[in-house]
């Protein structure tokens, strides 16, 4: 860590941003929760580039914003929000283009010039059913689920990233499972 930074408390960070635009301060923050921020954006992505664009994305949107803010006792929830939303948005975009990359890679002269068609769609057809049902599930759900299952993060490695204890983990993931369940067997349903 830079000399000058190594007195700065976070408390002393927000305030240097609050009230002075400092980005001295903001820099000791970004340094302080990068990490932790790029674990949560992976976890909620999916893949390395995608998490740092959100990363550097939110970081910048947190430094414009920090000056309107009355007061800010802690930095990383706050920020957090502003990462799950662009995340999340993010998402929504990627599940667009995927779509319609998926539409137009089913044109007849595609189908012909794979191995088997019904199986690639069948598996693309899983994922998107995964993605589309992660998308209606609270970001807390969905962000445990994607850590769990497609992550394979242990309930340490989950209790340690998300910052709340290994029983609220295994009670968080038993509702979330249970509520994406009920999301499938109601999407089966329609179908």
């Amino acid at each position: 860590m830079p000399e000058h930074l190594k007195l700065v408390t976070e408390e002393t960070a927000i305030r240097l941003c609050l009230k002075h635009r400092d980005p001295s301060g903001f820099e000791f923050l970004v340094r302080k929760f990068r990490r932790e921020a790029y674990y949560h954006a992976h976890a909620l992505l999916g893949n390395e580039p995608d998490a740092a664009d959100a990363c550097q994305e939110s970081f910048a949107s947190a430094f414009a914003a920090m000056p309107r803010l009355p007061k800010l006792d802690r930095f990383y929830p706050w920020f957090y929000r502003i990462l799950r939303n662009h995340c999340l948005n993010m998402l929504g975009r990627r599940h667009t283009r995927d779509a319609y990359a998926a539409k137009a890679a089913m044109s007849p002269k595609a189908r012909a010039d794979t191995d088997d068609p019904s199986d690639l769609a069948m598996a693309r057809e899983s994922r998107e059913q995964v993605w589309h049902l992660l998308s209606q599930l609270k970001p807390k759900h969905a962000e445990i689920l994607t850590l769990k299952y497609i992550h394979g993060f242990r309930y340490d490695e989950i209790s340690e990233t998300l910052n709340i204890p290994r029983g609220t983990v295994m009670s968080r993931l038993y509702e979330a499972r249970s509520v994406f369940r009920q999301l499938h067997d109601t999407d089966a349903h329609r179908s």
